[in-house]
């Protein structure tokens, strides 16, 4: 299978990316989107690695990863997989499910979805927004495929009232950890933004980043401290501005998450690894 890839954003529809793609040889190093990412497999089979085991996506699936989970990427056939994936915003659900009867929330029961219907309607979807097409098929079609893939696999709803607030909860960690990446923020602290104990805030978050705050925010610090390296600090400094107690602390994280040293990498002397939750301390 030939290689290629495709990104852009539809000039009309505001809140979405879309991906057209297909790999053999290429895959994804562990990352995650801010979006809801959905995606439909055209050809051959796509492999995760995803909360802490690995599935296959065949063709003729929907690929559903939640906002901020954990995953890579990779062929899981041997020649490749061909895919269409939709990046979506928030904002853009929220609208367009407005009326949902159930409720909503942003999430859907995944990463694998059997759904021939749906997977038709995605579809069709991702070829409209692709093509010249009347804004009248894109929005109908746009409303069609999220009403029906959230009624039938949305991960929410009236008799999930609880799981939907820890839910929340672990997005308001999430995205309080981002804003404050520099500080040496305490559990007690992110408790008391969800209300929360501490052992569910961290069974919670861990259950839906596949990482445990503390991991999060390391993360945050060593991706930043990466950004500065790359930019021409020095590692001390890169250390201090990130908020690691010294350059050693920064030195075991970085080699963690990224197989090399900081100072390998700001001389630009490495060949760099995967990401490694399990080991981030």
């Amino acid at each position: 299978m030939k290689e290629y890839s495709r990104l852009w954003e539809s000039p009309r529809v505001q809140g979405v990316e879309l991906l057209s793609a297909a790999f053999n040889r290429f895959s994804f190093s562990k990352h995650w989107h801010d979006q809801l990412a959905v995606g439909v497999i055209l050809q051959g089979a796509e492999g995760l690695d995803y909360r802490g085991g690995k599935v296959v996506i065949p063709r003729g699936q929907i690929v559903a990863i939640n906002p901020a989970e954990p995953h890579t990427g990779f062929a899981a056939s041997d020649g490749g997989w061909r895919y269409r994936m939709f990046y979506f915003e928030e904002a853009l659900l929220r609208e367009t499910l407005r009326e949902h009867r159930n409720g909503f929330s942003p999430f859907l029961r995944g990463p694998v979805i059997d759904d021939p219907a749906v997977f038709s309607l995605l579809l069709e979807l991702h070829q409209a927004l692709e093509t010249e097409s009347f804004s009248l098929a894109q929005d109908s079609l746009l409303t069609a495929a999220l009403h029906q893939l959230f009624q039938r696999h949305g991960d929410g709803g009236e008799q999930e009232t609880r799981r939907v607030q820890d839910l929340q909860g672990c997005l308001r960690i999430r995205d309080y950890l981002h804003d404050h990446w520099r500080r040496n923020v305490a559990l007690e602290e992110l408790a008391g933004l969800t209300g929360m104990s501490r052992f569910q805030l961290i069974r919670a978050f861990k259950q839906r980043f596949a990482l445990t705050p503390h991991q999060f925010l390391i993360l945050l610090k060593t991706r930043e401290a990466k950004r500065l390296l790359e930019a021409g600090m020095e590692p001390l400094t890169a250390a201090l501005e990130c908020g690691f107690f010294d350059q050693s602390h920064l030195h075991r994280n970085f080699k963690r998450v990224y197989g090399v040293t900081p100072g390998s990498f700001a001389k630009r002397n490495f060949v760099q690894e995967p990401f490694s939750p399990s080991v981030i301390d």
